[in-house]
């Protein structure tokens, strides 16, 4: 489904990745382990062409190339990310904050749909449908974020940090929405501070360390490994 090959990413003289590889079928969770730094959302914006640096190197997504194309295009082609800290409009309401994922959308009929699935994976946000973004709790704006990002109907979804912050009881609530959203027939791409619990969900696992791919595998592998043990399970 995605297939990224060589790929580079430099900010001016900083080298943010260096000739990265990886691999994603469809109907995988994927996820991709590593420190602060380590290029991890270089990554994902690479893909979606969201960030300012240059980059090299081969991005293919179901046999078409697109590197060089604008995100407007890439979200089209049904990729989608749900970006480290949320990213919401605080002075639009929930549902306005949802419905924004559709912009690409011109076929009403799908966006009811559409929103009705949104509503069903988080019933919590249908009595918060009209307050303000702005004064929902963390969790409740993760679950905005991602329904925002489902609106736009992907098929490769791209999550970067989606339990950062949040409590450790809705940290597990979203790693559950996680596996309900691919269920429903959604490949991920995740990105997650919290290893073990991304890697007990993934079917495989890359490790990024300072730009460069140092390892990947089948998560359970992964997850005993000395050092993806030592460095990100901490035991």
């Amino acid at each position: 489904m995605l297939e990224i090959t060589g790929l580079s990413s430099r900010y001016d003289a900083i080298t943010a990745l260096s000739t990265v590889d990886l691999s994603i079928q469809r109907g995988q969770i994927v996820s991709l382990l590593g420190a602060n730094g380590a290029g991890k959302s270089t990554l994902l914006g690479a893909i979606t062409a969201s960030i300012s640096a240059e980059v090299s190197g081969s991005i293919r997504f179901e046999g078409q190339e697109i590197v060089g194309k604008r995100t407007e295009q890439i979200v089209a082609s049904g990729i989608a990310l749900v970006p480290e800290g949320r990213q919401l409009f605080g002075q639009l309401t929930v549902e306005e904050n949802v419905r924004m994922g559709a912009y690409l959308q011109h076929d009403k009929r799908n966006m009811v749909g559409d929103l009705h699935l949104v509503y069903q994976l988080f019933p919590q946000l249908v009595e918060r449908r009209k307050q303000l973004a702005a004064t929902l709790s963390g969790g409740e704006q993760q679950m905005v974020a991602i329904g925002r990002a489902l609106m736009s109907r992907p098929k490769l979804l791209l999550m970067d940090e989606p339990s950062l912050g949040l409590a450790p009881l809705m940290v597990s609530a979203i790693i559950r929405l996680i596996q309900q959203i691919n269920q429903h027939g959604v490949t991920v791409l995740l990105v997650e501070q919290n290893a073990r619990q991304a890697l007990k969900i993934s079917t495989r696992a890359y490790v990024l360390e300072k730009g460069r791919m140092v390892m990947s595998g089948d998560a359970s592998e992964l997850a005993s490994d000395p050092h993806v043990v030592s460095a990100y399970l901490g035991r």
